[in-house]
Parts: structure tokens; sequence; C-alpha cells
């Protein structure tokens, strides 16, 4: 019954374990939809300001393009960024795959301990049902 005890403790670790794991991925995921509506954002600024067909100035005309320099690099940072979140999110997947493998083992053991005990304990009762007959 110990065993059985231990192992109901290691599944509920297990069981918290996991619950972290989801909710990081939960929050993965949001921080990707977060950073993709951003770089839309930035590509639909970006497409605006090279459709203006003003006419400007010198001066006006290149705070312009340092404008747009500065919205391509930002997109590239949002970009490296949702690979960097697309890999985590692959990472954690694996863990909860893992988590959940685990889970399945301690619950077979389980079971494998409650039946050793089973016997053991109608080993017992058959034990001391026996009565041993004297001649």
């Amino acid at each position: 019954m110990k065993k059985v005890k231990q192992i109901n403790l290691l599944q509920t670790k297990e069981r918290l374990q996991q619950q972290k794991t989801i909710s990081h991925l939960v929050q993965i995921q949001s921080e990707t939809e977060k950073c993709i509506k951003i770089g839309n954002d930035l590509e639909e600024l970006a497409k605006d300001k090279a459709n203006d067909k003003e006419v400007a100035n010198a001066y006006a005309f290149q705070a312009n393009r340092q404008l747009m320099q500065k919205l391509m690099e930002q997109r590239e940072i949002l970009l490296n960024r949702q690979e960097y979140l697309e890999q985590e999110k692959i990472a954690t997947s694996i863990e909860i795959n893992r988590s959940i493998a685990k889970n399945e083992v301690l619950e077979k053991r389980k079971l494998k301990e409650k039946l050793i005990d089973a016997r053991k304990k109608n080993t017992k009762i058959d034990e001391n049902n026996f009565i041993p007959i004297k001649r």
C-alpha cells in the first residue's frame, strides 16, 4: 500500500508539472498571436508609407526612408521572435507528451502494485483460514 501512495504522489506531481507546461504553452501561443498582429500592422504601415505619392522635399523624403528602414528592422525582429516562439512551442509540446507518457507508466505501475497487494492479502487470508488437521 505504501508504494501505491508513493505512486499517487508521483502522479500528482506529474499532473501539476503538466498543468504548468500547458499554461506555458498557452502563453507562448498568445504571444505568437500578438507578434503576428503587430507584424501585420507594421507591414500595413510600411505599405501605406511606400504608396504615399506626395511630393516631398529632400528632408521629408530622407525621414520617410529612415522610418521605412526602422519598420523593416522591427518586422525582422518580430519574425525572429516568432521563429523562437515556434521552437518553444515544439519543445513544450514534446514536454507535455513526455509527461503524459510518464503518467501512463505510473498508472500501470500503480495497478501492478495494487494487484500484488491484493494477492498478498488473499494469501494471508488463505493462510489464516487454513487450519492444519492434527492426527
